[in-house]
C-alpha cells in the first residue's frame, strides 16, 4: 500500500508539474553581415521598422509563434528578400546581405581613385580604374559609411576629371569617365 501512495504521489507530482510548466517559442534572426535592421509585420505589404537590429532572439510563453514577414536593412548592401513564415514553435531566420556596387571605369584606364565625402575633402585611394567599389572599401574605423560620395580621377599626362557626386541608392551603378590628354 505504501508503494502504491507512493507511486500515486509521483504521477500526480509529474502531472502538476507538466500542467504547470508553459510553452515556450524560440525566434532567432541573424545576418551576414551583422547589424542589420529588422522590419517585420503580418504581411510583404505592411512592414514596419522593429528597432531591433541583428543579431535578436527572443522568447514567447506560447506554443507557436504567428504567422509573420521579415526583411532586413543595411547602408551600403541591397535589402532582404522578405521572407514569410506560418505559424511555428521554433523560427530561425538567416540573410545574407549582397554589397551594393559601384563600378567606375576611365578611357583610358588605369586612373586613380579619389573619393571623399565632401568637394573639398577628397582623399586618393589605392584603386585604379577599372574598379568596382563596395561598402567594405571604406576604411575601418574613420566613421564614414555608405552614402553619398564624391569621386574623381586623375592620372598622369591627363587632366584631372570632374568631380562627380554619387548619392546614396540602393542600386549598382556604373560611373566612366572620360580622361582628356594634357596639352602640351
Amino acid at each position: 500500500m505504501k508503494t502504491f501512495f507512493l507511486a500515486l504521489s509521483l504521477i500526480l507530482l509529474l502531472a502538476f508539474i507538466t500542467g504547470c510548466a508553459s510553452s515556450l517559442s524560440q525566434e532567432a534572426i541573424f545576418s551576414d553581415p551583422p547589424q542589420a535592421e529588422i522590419y517585420w509585420g503580418k504581411t510583404e505589404s505592411n512592414l514596419e521598422k522593429a528597432g531591433l537590429r541583428t543579431p535578436n532572439t527572443r522568447s514567447i510563453s506560447a506554443s507557436a509563434w504567428e504567422g509573420w514577414c521579415y526583411q532586413v536593412k543595411r547602408s551600403g548592401y541591397h535589402d532582404s528578400e522578405i521572407t514569410c513564415r506560418g505559424e511555428e514553435g521554433f523560427r530561425y531566420l538567416e540573410f545574407n546581405l549582397v554589397p551594393i556596387k559601384i563600378a567606375i571605369t576611365s578611357d583610358p584606364p588605369g586612373a586613380i581613385v579619389y573619393w571623399g565625402l565632401t568637394k573639398d575633402q577628397l582623399e586618393r585611394t589605392d584603386f585604379r580604374t577599372p574598379r568596382t567599389i563596395t561598402v567594405k572599401d571604406i576604411p575601418i574605423g574613420t566613421g564614414a559609411e555608405w552614402r553619398d560620395w564624391y569621386f574623381q580621377l586623375k592620372k598622369d599626362g591627363y587632366q584631372d576629371s570632374e568631380i562627380v557626386f554619387v548619392p546614396y541608392q540602393q542600386d549598382d551603378r556604373n560611373i566612366h569617365f572620360g580622361l582628356a590628354p594634357l596639352k602640351r
